[in-house]
């Protein structure tokens, strides 16, 4: 019976190591398949040397000297945020751009630079200083289209060697910094004042053209003089009664709607 019990035993055993055995052989037969999706490309590397480009697909390396390395076509974006830079006019501004690109040329793209996204940031940067150091304060302020027009093909001239092509050069924000920004703040302000003033003064020869028309009204109508203190005299409503002084004679007579006071007896 125990002969039977250490049989099994023994089975048992070599089954689990099989097991064990089976499940790391597939791992490591898993461990050198490739999926490439249908957005990506793939180099094929055999001792280290590029021996082809491969699409979409699945592929099992069959040797440990060879290497599929997969490759992402999709468009891409990159901000470059906060630049702060001089215009032409020696003014501060800050600056921040959007550029959209993707990869054209995957055998290029890995061949021609150890950092391709770092050439890429610096040529968009070096881009944007210089068109913003060729424009005034005004120009950029009046139209920032300025400086994103046509950046698209000087930015690809720049980049191009490299196996990116760029789709978009897209100015998102600019501000004024330093003294640009003081500068046009007290500009602003005295634009302001200068039309809250004039607007004052609009007023007031409004007041006096009324006032004016009134007076020649009046000089030929005396019956719409009677007409004007009858309605003074009768005032507004929760406020004390008011006094006409009208000029006439040797001088000047009050005229109120309350009643006159008694007369002093001599």
């Amino acid at each position: 019976m125990g002969e039977v019990i250490s049989v099994l035993l023994l089975i048992a055993a070599i089954i689990l190591i099989g097991v064990v055995v089976g499940r790391a052989v597939m791992k490591a037969l898993n461990k050198g398949e490739v999926t490439v999706y249908d957005y990506e490309v793939a180099i094929k590397y055999v001792d280290g040397k590029i021996v082809e480009l491969v699409g979409p697909g699945h592929y099992r390396k069959h040797r440990d000297n060879i290497l599929i390395e997969r490759i992402d076509m999709r468009e891409s974006s990159l901000t470059i945020a906060g630049q702060e830079v001089l215009s032409k006019d020696n003014m501060p501004v800050r600056v921040t751009v959007i550029v959209r690109s993707k990869i054209s040329d995957a055998l290029v793209h890995k061949r021609a630079s150890t950092a391709p996204a770092t050439r890429l940031y610096e040529s968009a940067q070096v881009l944007l200083r210089k068109r913003i150091g060729a424009l005034d304060l005004e120009t950029i302020l009046a139209d920032r289209t300025v400086i994103d027009s046509d950046a698209v093909a000087e930015l690809q001239a720049a980049i191009g060697p490299i196996g990116i092509e760029v789709l978009g050069f897209d100015m998102r924000d600019i501000t004024l910094v330093g003294v640009a920004k003081q500068a046009y703040a007290d500009l602003w302000r005295a634009q302001k004042e200068g039309l809250a003033a004039l607007e004052r003064a609009r007023g007031e020869q409004a007041a006096l053209r009324s006032l004016a028309n009134a007076a020649r009204m009046l000089k030929g109508n005396p019956e719409l003089m009677n007409l004007r203190v009858l309605q003074a005299l009768q005032g507004q409503q929760g406020k004390s009664s008011p006094t006409v002084i009208l000029g006439g004679a040797p001088g000047l007579v009050p005229v109120s709607k309350d009643p006159a006071p008694d007369a002093l007896s001599e």
